[in-house]
Parts: C-alpha cells; sequence; structure tokens
C-alpha cells in the first residue's frame, strides 16, 4: 500500500479511537464527581439522623467507588496519551515522506563546515540528510547514525552485516512504533541517556554508614521513651533524644537533599528507560536472524534491566513524594527517612555491577538501526545497494539514481557509470540544469550506502570509495578568508587526500572548480589541476562552466564528458535534468539575462 495513504488511515483510526476515549473520560469525570456528591449527601443524612450504618455507606462510597472510578479513569486517560503520542509519532512519518522540514524536530548535530562532504552534501544542517533519517529517541543513538553517515567504518562486511539488519527492522514496524513511543517525549526531545549513566556510576553519599544506623536506633528510642513518658512509667527523656536525632539528622541534610534533587530531576528519564527495557527484554525476534546478538545481554537470565529499573522507579517515586517539604518533615519527623532511601538507591545501583553501560550500548545500536530502518519503510522504492570488494578495477554503476532530499513528484533520476580506475568526468551544461545536483546525488547516495541504508535508485553497484567534496564554498571573514582562498585550501585538501590515503580510492566531487576567479587564470588552473588528479589516478567528477575544459578528453587518458541540456518553450526556459553523453552544445547566460530584461549586446 501506499506509505502517505497508509498514515492517513492509520492516523484517522487512532484519531476515531482518541475522541471516543476523550467522550468515556468526560463521563468518567462525571461519575467522579457524582460519586462525591452523593457521598456528601448521605454523610448529611448520617449526620442528621445519627446513623452509623448511613455513615459506613457515605465512607464506602468516598474509598471504593470514587477509588475504583479514579482508577479506571487514570487508565483510561494513559490509553489516550498513547493514542496521542502514536497520532505524532505518524504524522512525524507523513512530514519525513514529503519532506516537511518545518514540522520535523531540529537538527541537534554540531559538525563543523571544514567536514569533507558533510556540509557540501547537505548531510547535517536545517534541511538535511540526518535529520531527515535521524528518528532516535537518544542522543547517543543520534550520535551513532551521525557517525555512519559522516565517519563511516568502510568495512564492506560490517555494511552488509548493517544492512542485514535494517532490512530486518523494516519489516517489523510494530516493535518500531513501540520503541520511539517508549522512549520519545512530547516534543521529540531526545534523552541524554548518559546522565543515567553517569549518575549510577558516580552514586555517593558523603554520610558515613553509621549514620543512618544511629538515626534508626535514635528513632525507636525517641518512640519508646515518649510511650513510657505517656504512660508515666518514665520522665521526659524523650525531648534529649529527639533532640540528638534532630541535629544529627539536619548535620548531613545539605549533601542529601542534593542528592535527591539530582535524582529526581532524572525522574522521567527512569520511567522511559524501564518502559523501554522492558519491551526490549520480552520481545523476541526470530531465531537464526541478525538483531537477535543485539538483545542477547538485555535478555539474558540473571540480570534482567527491568527488574533493578522497578525497583529504582520505587525508589525515585519516594524521592518524589519527600520532595514537598511539608512531606518531608512528616516523614522525616519520627524515622529517618532520607537517609535509609538514600543508601537504599545506592545499594541498588550497586547491584548493577557495570551491566548498565552494556544494557545501554544494546538500545542506542537498536535506536539507530531503527532509524534506517524506518527510513527503509518510508521509501520502499529505495533499494539496498551491492557493495562489492574489488581489487584493482574500478566498480560504480548505478540505474535511475535520484536525490532523496528532494521529494518524489519532482526528484529527476539519472544512470551513471565509473569504469576505470582513474576515471576522471567532466560534467557542463547551461546554469540551473542540474550539474551540482547531480554531484550532491552521487555523493549523498554513496553516504547511505556506506551506513548501510537505501539509496534512492533502482539500483547501485559500487566499491569502497572515501569521499571528498568542494561544491559549497564559503568565505570566512572570522579567518580571513576570501572565497578564492577558501576554495583552493579545499582543492589542495583533495590532493593530500590522494597522497594519504592508500588504503581506499579516493572520490571527489567538484562543483564549478575555480569559480572564485577570472576566466582566463580559472581555465589555466583547471587545466592544470585536472591534469594532476589524472596522474594521482584520482577518480571523479568535475562540473564547469568553461566549456573548453572538454578538450582535455584528447590530451587525458580516461577521461570522460557529461552534459546536461535546456530548451526554449513558449519564451520559458525549460531543463529535463538528464545526464548525456559529450560535452554540452548550449550555454544560456545570455538567454536568462535577455529573458529578464538586461541588454546583452
Amino acid at each position: 500500500m501506499d506509505r502517505e495513504k497508509l498514515l492517513y488511515r492509520q492516523t484517522k483510526r487512532l484519531k476515531r479511537k482518541e475522541i471516543k476515549y476523550q467522550k468515556i473520560s468526560q463521563n468518567y469525570s462525571w461519575a467522579r464527581l457524582s460519586s462525591v456528591v452523593f457521598a456528601i449527601f448521605i454523610g448529611g443524612l448520617a449526620i442528621y439522623q445519627n446513623s452509623n450504618i448511613l455513615a459506613a455507606i457515605s465512607m464506602g462510597i468516598v474509598f471504593f467507588v470514587f477509588g475504583a472510578l479514579t482508577y479506571l479513569h487514570t487508565q483510561l486517560k494513559r490509553s489516550i496519551a498513547k493514542f496521542s503520542k502514536m497520532i505524532s509519532i505518524y504524522r512525524q512519518y507523513s512530514y519525513r515522506l514529503n519532506l516537511q522540514w518545518d514540522n520535523l524536530p531540529k537538527s541537534q548535530s554540531g559538525q563543523k563546515e571544514d567536514h569533507p562532504y558533510g556540509f557540501d552534501l547537505d548531510v547535517f544542517g536545517p534541511f538535511s540528510l540526518l535529520r531527515l533519517i535521524d528518528q532516535t529517541v537518544t542522543l547517543q543513538g543520534s550520535k551513532i547514525v551521525s557517525d555512519w553517515l559522516l565517519n563511516p567504518e568502510l568495512v564492506p562486511q560490517q555494511i552488509s552485516n548493517r544492512q542485514n539488519q535494517v532490512k530486518e527492522l523494516s519489516g517489523i514496524s510494530l516493535f518500531r512504533n513501540k520503541l520511539l513511543a517508549l522512549g520519545s517525549s512530547e516534543t521529540f526531545e531526545k534523552t541524554d541517556a548518559k546522565q543515567i549513566t553517569r549518575w549510577l556510576d558516580n552514586i555517593t553519599l558523603k554520610t558515613a554508614v553509621w549514620v543512618p544506623v544511629a538515626l534508626t536506633v535514635l528513632a525507636f528510642l525517641n518512640i519508646t521513651l515518649y510511650l513510657l513518658h505517656q504512660n508515666e512509667l518514665m520522665g521526659p527523656f524523650w525531648y534529649f533524644s529527639f533532640t540528638l536525632y534532630v541535629i544529627l539528622h539536619l548535620w548531613n541534610q545539605i549533601g542529601i537533599n542534593s542528592f535527591f534533587s539530582n535524582t529526581f530531576d532524572l525522574a522521567d528519564d527512569f520511567r522511559k528507560i524501564y518502559k523501554t527495557f522492558r519491551y526490549l527484554e520480552r520481545f523476541s525476534f526470530p531465531k537464526n536472524t541478525h538483531l537477535q546478538a543485539i538483545l542477547r545481554p538485555i535478555q539474558q537470565t540473571g540480570h534482567r534491566p527491568s527488574k533493578i529499573f522497578k525497583q529504582l522507579n520505587r525508589n525515585i517515586a519516594a524521592v518524589g513524594l519527600r520532595m514537598n517539604p511539608v512531606m518531608a518533615i512528616i516523614l522525616n519527623l519520627f524515622f529517618p527517612w532520607d537517609y535509609l532511601l538514600a543508601f537504599r538507591l545506592k545499594k541498588i545501583t550497586a547491584s548493577l555491577s557495570g551491566l548498565a553501560h552494556t544494557w545501554f550500548d544494546c538500545w542506542y545500536l537498536i535506536d539507530a538501526l531503527s532509524s534506517l530502518a524506518q527510513f527503509a519503510w518510508l521509501n520502499p522504492e529505495f533499494t539496498f545497494p551491492e557493495i562489492k570488494e574489488t581489487q584493482g578495477a574500478t566498480n560504480f554503476s548505478t540505474v535511475d539514481m535520484g536525490h532523496p532530499l528532494i521529494n518524489n513528484n519532482t526528484r529527476k533520476q539519472n544512470n551513471f557509470n565509473i569504469e576505470k580506475e582513474n576515471q576522471v568526468n567532466i560534467i557542463t551544461g547551461s546554469n540551473m540544469s542540474g550539474k551540482s545536483t547531480f554531484l550532491r546525488t552521487i555523493g549523498v547516495n554513496l553516504i547511505l550506502a556506506y551506513a548501510g541504508a537505501p539509496v534512492c535508485a533502482k539500483k547501485l553497484t559500487t566499491q569502497i570509495f572515501k569521499i571528498h567534496s568542494c561544491i559549497r564554498i564559503n568565505d570566512s571573514l572570522s579567518e580571513g578568508l576570501s572565497y578564492f582562498y577558501a576554495e583552493v585550501k579545499r582543492l589542495k585538501e583533495i590532493l593530500q587526500d590522494l597522497d594519504n590515503d592508500k588504503e581506499h580510492p579516493l572520490l571527489f566531487l567538484i562543483d564549478e572548480i575555480f569559480k572564485g576567479t577570472n576566466n582566463k587564470e580559472r581555465l589555466i588552473g583547471s587545466l592544470s589541476y585536472i591534469k594532476e588528479l589524472s596522474r594521482k589516478k584520482a577518480i571523479g567528477l568535475v562540473s564547469t562552466h568553461d566549456l573548453e575544459l572538454v578538450m582535455l578528453q584528447d590530451e587525458v587518458e580516461n577521461l570522460k564528458n557529461f552534459h546536461f541540456r535546456e530548451d526554449i518553450k513558449d519564451g520559458k526556459m525549460v531543463f529535463d535534468y538528464q545526464l548525456r553523453s559529450g560535452p554540452s552544445p548550449t550555454t544560456n547566460a545570455l538567454k536568462i539575462m535577455e529573458m529578464e530584461g538586461l541588454p546583452v549586446g
């Protein structure tokens, strides 16, 4: 079924349920109010008739009927909240499918513009590949996705394994949706799980162990002396023990309060983590899948994370109870509630014995893989590429390749092959004909391929390349760099990469080479640079307006020319964005100037 129609149907179905449950919720509210009013009426009648039976009925209504209605109403509200969250999740899917950037969560990537290709190929930024793909619920999972796109481990077997994991996850939508619903917030803000692991690793109490023991002894002594005094068996000695109890209690209270404050700030995260780990524990992948091993540390018997996190949640709920100042006084007045609770928390975390980091690493990996799997599910027309380990020969071949950041309705697709070890491809064409987009299309799809994700192509077969681009160059006022000098530095980095990295061949993508200088010097520089690339056995593409560069085909072995063209129809320029062999036969700069009313002759 068409993904957009399916998402619309699912959203509509959940919305109907949400509306239905909200109406039931209103009925529960009226029923609770009615039970209270009826209990007050029966209570008043009991007072008027001095009837113990009516008083008991009134109390029964309050405690049992109202209590039962409150419990059922709470469960109903939780169901409504689940429906509401799933509706938001399905809408997010639809926004990603239709590239509605204004409705997507902001990207949290902090990458710099000096990355070899990240800035040029829109891997990060407001309208980026990372923002489109990243549907993780943790900052750590998001970092993994970012690394797969920006710093991939270029090992064919690892990429193949990840492809298999993504394929399997893309087929179990229920698992992905549940994982996202359990771990995400209402605003889809990502959880920094390292705060939890840091808390687990560094839970320290400056209070000595003997303090809660002494306070417990004093608490029992206070009660005993008080009762003896009330029965006139002893004088008011409890005054002295209680005073000592208060002094000892207050002596370490500042550290205890700080500990509880830091703990309670993590309460929401602990609840999400408990629910997530409980779900991961219980979920069963089919046997002999590529995903089983990932969850094995979480699902092994003996140390179940949900059991420990359930205990932590109960104790953190108790922390929340004492965060109210009045309740804190009441709870600690006769018993050292704070100290016993703090040491209880420390004991629970000690039982983790370093297992928490392993559990969280499993969660981060599944979180990241789920993002790629959801991207695959949303784009069923995308295909998983074949990554080849080639020896000597160069291998890059694609059929109907398009740009994944262009809407499906306007996206244009092309075929392209690189067959020789040092093939340099010159792309010529008019302004706005699609040269820059084509360079980005190749780069972005290779990035997806090396991440283990599907690519926007009917077919893609490629070897491992190291990618370096020179497409989007910005001058830097802070560093005193002109546009031209910034471009020269980037082009120099490409040559340095060719010399330094011998493990993988470098694929360069250069847009409008030396466009920051005059025509004469640009041509001389471009000719020299491309010849140097060919001598270093570089592989890649160079787009240019300089038609003189196409003549290099007679001088440089393995250089090939391609072009994009345009037509004039009804006084308007029309582009088909289809790549063709050979140099461009036309230019359009003067046509554009003339069409806009500028003098051209």
